[in-house]
């Protein structure tokens, strides 16, 4: 089970593929390079996920599921898209939170 947040944010090289990378998400593909940015369980802001991660038992609950907030092409990508979402966050709320800014 994989939960996405409205304002998604999608690396541009994805963002043609988006349907077909969040669908191989869903179903548990393969995708070696695709990281996800995900909100914090604890009191970080975000954490970055590899993709391959959600093929795991313990994320197939609801419960446990990451609410995904955005996807990016490797690792790189995953840490300029968290960078972007956090300028973001401070400029709309001024400041550095997260997760009231995505459950709006």
């Amino acid at each position: 089970m994989v939960r996405f947040s409205r304002k998604l944010y999608i690396s541009p090289s994805l963002d043609k593929k988006c349907g077909e990378v969040k669908w191989k998400l869903r179903t548990g593909r393969p995708q070696p390079f695709v990281y996800i940015i995900a909100l914090a369980r604890n009191n970080d802001l975000l954490e970055i996920y590899h993709s391959g991660i959600l093929k795991q038992k313990y994320y197939r609950k609801r419960k446990n599921a990451p609410y995904i907030v955005g996807i990016a092409a490797g690792y790189g990508g995953a840490v300029d898209l968290v960078i972007d979402i956090l300028q973001d966050v401070l400029r709309e709320t001024g400041t550095y939170d997260v997760k009231t800014f995505f459950s709006k």
